[in-house]
């Protein structure tokens, strides 16, 4: 085998009978890794009955592993759909791409682990319009074929290599961020709809995270969610007032001790 073009699957977070089809290796949105239907080796060499058509004209040799998801996503204006791709997936699909390299001894590289929204561009070959994938919806940091392909060769060098892709550091709940671009768009959710924006400098309360998306509270006191590239922590959790022991509690305590042994004395 020679490359392994990856896609998502235009579809939900579970592997259908199609996309088993249609993929050698799938990954679910909770990260759970599922075998396709055609064996790898049927896109080895020459075209073999029930092979996986992954990608036009660029199957022969060529691994196709898919993310289940982006049911409904549109381009232009970006739209996740009503499945988007999920942190823990990008992981798994990292892992599990990284893992076949080394199986077949592919090379990481342009050319020979791509996406399917670079395979035009990289390999001439020509393509019907797939954009899968230039957007990450739970990393909007990059956007475009070459700069999502670059972020999973990255990350598949570093996996091949023992480099555990960690998760999100947790942000603690009740610290204080402070927005660092000129204007952050805020959101319903996580990769939800834009609310409004906020400007520079503005500082917000952290009230909670989910993957690289962060609960804030605004100055006006409205609860939406902002990408948490953007929201620097400058401050954390206020701590605990420290519990000061009542000095009257001591007082009651000793004056019942007292009746309690006249109650005995006078037994």
């Amino acid at each position: 085998m020679a490359r392994i073009i990856g896609h998502w699957t235009a579809g939900n977070h579970k592997a259908s009978d199609t996309d088993r089809r249609a993929y050698h290796v799938l990954v679910e949105g909770d990260g759970k890794v599922i075998r396709g239907v055609p064996s790898i080796d049927l896109n080895s060499g020459s075209i073999k009955s029930g092979y996986a058509a992954h990608t036009l004209n660029c199957n022969t040799n060529s691994i196709g592993v898919s993310m289940c998801g982006m049911a409904g996503a549109v381009e232009v204006p970006f739209s996740a759909g009503r499945a988007p791709l999920t942190q823990v997936q990008w992981n798994a699909f990292v892992q599990a791409v990284a893992a076949l390299a080394r199986r077949y001894g592919i090379p990481v590289t342009p050319k020979m682990i791509l996406f399917h929204a670079e395979v035009q561009g990289t390999l001439g070959i020509t393509q019907r319009n797939k954009w899968d994938v230039i957007r990450l919806p739970f990393d909007p940091s990059g956007t475009g074929a070459k700069a999502v392909g670059d972020k999973l060769r990255r990350e598949v060098t570093k996996a091949m290599s023992g480099v555990n892709i960690a998760p999100p550091d947790p942000v603690p709940a009740g610290g204080v961020g402070r927005v660092i671009p000129p204007a952050l768009n805020t959101r319903n959710g996580p990769n939800g709809e834009v609310t409004g924006a906020l400007r520079e400098g503005t500082r917000v309360e952290i009230i909670g995270q989910n993957g690289n998306w962060l609960n804030i509270e605004t100055p006006a006191g409205f609860s939406v969610w902002a990408h948490r590239d953007f929201i620097e922590v400058v401050d954390g959790p206020p701590a605990l007032e420290p519990t000061k022991p009542d000095p009257r509690r001591a007082i009651i305590d000793r004056i019942r001790r007292d009746l309690d042994e006249l109650e005995t004395m006078g037994a």
